[in-house]
């Protein structure tokens, strides 16, 4: 399949932050009309539409209601639920159905209420650890699988909890720059280090925070983009999923070893793209916690397995760093959207349309996702096309 036939033609974003009376339809809807604005296409115009419906809200055909209220009637809509890989899942199938004649354009859509929501404030986070292994033992969804992985890396590779704190700065410093970011205040290492413990090694500063907000992209055929497009059409060159398992379970020994399926992605991608990791300007790592953007620097090449820590201690991160590494502040300081904002940001900045935050000479960015227990990792490769 010849992905570099499809682009990403428009995106949008709405406020993110603590939105109160803000549903997570009026948030992904206000989103999806951004991105069309962006696209110059009307509603009419959209024949797919994939979107992702929260974990906590029983709505199911999600696609279809997001279609209802926008006025679109699509040939093909669907509802794509990955966690953190979801993003760029959305990503592939949208390029699928442009490549196989389906669609002409497809919406890619998510908004989610969970700072804010009733069943947020009244239940906290969603539990979703498994009931038989996992849960019973008190170890539940997100933080923990992180924390025992963490510990992992330490104690094979010597690395220390001074390397995921810079990791976290480095993100914050780029935030400060973004002005829909969630968390613009200054975070020094000294800030991190006093914060309190949650479940060792992660702290306060290593978990990503939940944000109320909502966010689009819609895709095209590359010719399309091309003809109507101003400016660089940004286009994407590969892609790559894999898949190891929901649970830690069932995928303990993948833990263990401190490698996530990530290895596999990037390697489907680079090889789909015809490039590799030191072709990359600007890598959109998902980041539920600063550990799970450490290890993919690794399983994406970038370092070597377990360089992770020393490859972070060096500096290479943060807008004076030689790789840029989440520009938007990513989940751990703009907002966590499922990794829907990397996507976004990955257009923004082979666009030229950064900011303050803009990367001189970007070209080339990776997205990726990261779902589950380290279960999930997808990873897209776009490449700017100044036609």
């Amino acid at each position: 399949m010849n992905t570099a036939q499809t682009a990403i033609v428009g995106i949008g974003e709405s406020r993110v932050g603590r939105l109160r009376g803000m549903s997570a339809l009026h948030l992904t809807l206000e989103a999806s009309r951004h991105a069309l604005t962006d696209a110059g296409l009307t509603a009419a115009a959209i024949d797919g539409v994939l979107t992702r419906n929260l974990d906590m809200d029983v709505t199911y055909m999600y696609s279809q209601l997001v279609a209802k209220h926008l006025g679109i009637t699509p040939r093909f809509a669907t509802d794509i639920n990955l966690g953190g890989a979801t993003a760029v899942a959305m990503l592939e199938q949208a390029a699928i159905l442009i490549v196989s004649n389906v669609c002409r354009f497809v919406l890619c859509t998510y908004g989610e209420n969970r700072r804010t929501s009733w069943a947020a404030e009244r239940h906290g986070r969603i539990r979703m650890g498994n009931e038989d292994f996992e849960e019973c033992f008190g170890l539940t969804w997100g933080m923990g699988p992180h924390a025992l992985a963490a510990q992992r890396h330490m104690h094979e590779f010597g690395t220390t909890s001074r390397s995921l704190g810079m990791i976290a700065v480095a993100q914050r410093d780029y935030a400060m720059q973004h002005p829909n970011a969630g968390f613009r205040q200054p975070l020094s290492l000294d800030t991190y280090e006093r914060a309190p413990m949650l479940i060792a090694p992660l702290r306060k500063y290593d978990l990503a925070y939940l944000f109320d907000g909502g966010a689009a992209f819609i895709v095209a055929a590359q010719p399309w983009a091309r003809d109507h497009t101003p400016g660089p059409v940004v286009s994407l060159l590969g892609f790559g999923q894999a898949h190891a398992s929901e649970h830690l379970a069932y995928c303990a020994p993948m833990v263990t070893r401190t490698t996530t399926p990530a290895v596999q992605a990037g390697q489907q991608a680079y090889q789909m793209a015809g490039l590799g990791p030191s072709d990359v300007d600007v890598a959109l790592l998902y980041d539920d916690t600063t550990y799970g953007v450490l290890v993919q620097l690794e399983d994406f090449g970038f370092c070597g397995k377990g360089e992770g820590g020393d490859f972070v201690a060096a500096g290479h991160l943060g807008p004076k760093g030689t790789l840029a590494v989440n520009t938007h502040g990513g989940n751990l300081s703009q907002a966590h959207l499922d990794g829907m904002l990397h996507v976004i940001e990955g257009v923004r900045q082979l666009r030229g349309a950064a900011g303050l935050r803009q990367v001189d000479g970007a070209g080339v960015a990776l997205v990726s996702g990261l779902g589950g227990a380290f279960a999930t990792s997808t990873a897209a490769i776009l490449g700017r096309d100044d036609r």
